[in-house]
């Protein structure tokens, strides 16, 4: 069975905090199956669903990227919800998404964005 990058992530925390999927789904109110089949890719992963996983690890002592979390799960489900963005933040994607940008363009782009956050980007190319 293998495992979306979400899936990935999730069972790395699991495993760090030594929590079984069904533990965890125990304190989520939810089904082991439910989660399985969002580490497993075969079901999209709400995003009020990543915020929850995100707060359960973080209760548990875990320090969690919630902003790559969610990117993650956007990859996996292949798609970037645009529910309660406001509308210049919505035009933006909307430009970004039509454009017909290559790949030493968007790697330029990523790394101004990982500026502009402050982080440290992998080397994607």
């Amino acid at each position: 069975m293998s495992l979306s990058k979400f899936g990935v992530t999730v069972r790395e925390y699991r495993r760090s905090l030594q929590i079984t999927l069904s533990s965890m789904a125990t304190s989520l109110n939810t089904s082991p199956a439910f989660l399985s089949a969002m580490e497993t890719g075969r079901s999209k992963i709400p995003m009020d669903w990543v915020e929850k996983i995100a707060a359960y690890f973080e209760k548990s002592g875990i320090n969690v990227n919630r902003q790559k979390l969610k990117a993650i799960a956007c990859e996996d489900n292949d798609s970037v919800s645009l529910e309660g963005l406001p509308p210049h933040h919505k035009m933006l994607i909307a430009g970004f998404a039509n454009s017909d940008l290559n790949q030493e363009q968007l790697t330029k782009l990523g790394k101004l964005l990982a500026d502009i956050y402050g982080e440290n980007p992998k080397n994607d190319t």
